[in-house]
């Protein structure tokens, strides 16, 4: 979860660097640099003015966010499971407690309550095994009522940030959210056994999310896309086609970057994906 973190980080950083150099001088590049060095320390999520400044990362507050809760589950799990349930709900309720007192960094808070997620999954890996041996009527039903309650939510939504701990309308929420990842199980089910091409397709993207997430963070952070589309638009593109310009571009540099990024051993290996060889061993 770090090193993909740190090297983001340094990327962002380096493009900040370069574009403040070219556009508005080396005093600019260095606070620049400064703002984002502090921002990739903090590790947040969002942008915060009280009670600290807090310039935010972007969407790779995540991967802290899964680094903490992956050991918190790890340790929990070596509990007894009676103090393991409690734990899992004490770290919860810190983590929904404390963001009202202060962020804080290496996004722990967050950590704090997406355990209690993991811990639904680790739990309901099980559940989805019996579901499958089930009858199909059973299966019918269960589904439908997932779908209903997953509708509930949607139309219902008011808000629901992990990045702020925020978990909405609380307990019905966040059984939502579960039933949504169960229908969307169940499409990949469907998409895996009648459309090969797709499923190869979602496959790939799925196993290289991380390269998605950590492009979509250097896009988001460091691109222009609104002035760049407007600057297309001046010269001769319709004003209505701003979005599907920027969403087009995102989409490229984000895809054809997964592409490249998956086929390079060398980017792997600063990531961890691959173990890195260093005299006769293997470090991974």
């Amino acid at each position: 979860m770090l090193a993909p973190y740190c090297w983001t980080c340094l990327v962002i950083i380096l493009i900040a660097i370069i574009k403040n150099v070219i556009l508005y001088g080396s005093d600019a590049a260095k606070q620049a640099a400064l703002e984002w060095l502090y921002a990739s320390v903090y590790c947040a999520g969002d942008s915060y003015s009280e009670p600290l400044v807090i310039k935010q990362i972007g969407a790779i507050w995540f991967l802290w966010a899964t680094f903490w809760g992956s050991i918190f589950l790890r340790c929990t799990l070596e509990m007894k499971k009676g103090t393991r349930l409690t734990t899992i709900m004490i770290l919860f309720a810190m983590g929904r407690w404390s963001r009202r007192l202060l962020w804080f960094p290496f996004s722990i808070q967050a950590g704090c309550c997406a355990v209690l997620f993991m811990y639904f999954g680790f739990l309901l890996r099980g559940v989805i095994e019996e579901i499958k041996r089930a009858s199909l009527e059973s299966k019918v039903m269960i589904a439908l009522f997932a779908f209903w309650i997953w509708g509930d939510f949607i139309k219902n939504f008011q808000s629901f940030w992990l990045v702020h701990c925020d978990i909405g309308r609380g307990s019905i929420d966040i059984l939502g959210s579960i039933c949504g990842c169960y229908i969307i199980l169940l499409f990949s089910w469907y998409l895996e056994k009648h459309n090969n091409k797709v499923s190869r397709a979602l496959a790939f993207v799925g196993k290289n999310s991380l390269f998605v997430l950590c492009l979509h963070v250097v896009e988001l952070d460091m691109f222009p896309w609104r002035s760049w589309a407007q600057k297309l638009i001046v010269y001769g593109f319709p004003s209505k086609l701003e979005f599907y310009i920027i969403l087009i571009g995102k989409f490229i540099f984000i895809i054809w970057g997964t592409v490249i990024c998956a086929n390079w051993n060398f980017i792997r290996k600063l990531f961890g994906l691959i173990p890195i060889e260093r005299k006769g061993k293997r470090y991974g």
